[in-house]
């Protein structure tokens, strides 16, 4: 208790000062909420190390993807009933086996099973373009990037690459029916029906990258990281 009080005692101070030392490389909004969350990210980087490792995964992108879902916030629950720290709907919790998801180490080893998942749905892509289409599918689920790449392809881009697969998905509405029935020519609809939350699912993407990115950044300048 002790020795994780005065890491991240440390962390603050650290922190602190690489924002007046290095203010020119900080994003001083991200790095404040990293800052504000620094108690929390400690708190929890051993279920993240541990369940990160069994998944073949970086504990600070999970991380990244929880300070985006919840502030850590073990008992957030948002407006569409999703819960607990990295933001598990019901059913997807059950599917993953986690019985509770306001219990934070169930909740960690559930969403980093996950994402795994959805990581290796796209495999043979270049590992960052495959970290952000897993991250889309977390947040506007599989389907949709799947539907946006079938999009991508018929306009012969390249459904791997994560820039043409993002802005294919701003073409998931009903304002895009004409095209609709030229990709699906049996039902003339999007197969996992139509999505508004192209522009929710786009930033949410480059804000976990961004936090990933800060987080990087620490591990290579604070050792306990």
């Amino acid at each position: 208790m002790r020795n994780t009080k005065i890491r991240t005692l440390f962390f603050i101070i650290a922190t602190l000062a690489l924002i007046v030392l290095f203010n020119s490389v900080i994003d001083s909004t991200l790095d404040f909420r990293l800052f504000a969350l620094s108690p929390k990210i400690l708190k929890y980087r051993r279920p993240l190390q541990q369940h990160a490792r069994e998944q073949s995964l970086d504990w600070l992108l999970v991380g990244a993807l929880i300070v985006q879902e919840s502030g850590f916030d073990e008992h957030a629950i948002s407006a569409v009933g999703a819960q607990g720290l990295a933001q598990l709907m019901p059913a997807t919790a059950r599917e993953l086996g986690v019985r509770d998801p306001f219990d934070a180490g169930q909740n960690i080893e559930g969403a980093t099973k996950y994402l795994r998942q959805l990581y290796d749905a796209f495999s043979g892509v270049e590992p960052e373009a495959r970290i952000r289409l897993a991250l889309a599918s977390y947040n506007g689920g599989k389907g949709r990037v799947r539907d946006a790449q079938a999009i991508v392809r018929y306009q012969q881009g390249n459904p791997l690459e994560w820039g043409e697969v993002s802005g294919a998905l701003f073409l998931l509405t009903e304002e895009a029916a004409q095209l609709h029935r030229r990709v699906w020519p049996e039902n003339g609809k999007p197969p996992h029906r139509y999505f508004q939350g192209a522009n929710e699912t786009r930033d949410y993407v480059e804000k976990v990258m961004l936090y990933y990115e800060r987080l990087r950044f620490y591990r290579g300048v604070l050792f306990f990281l």
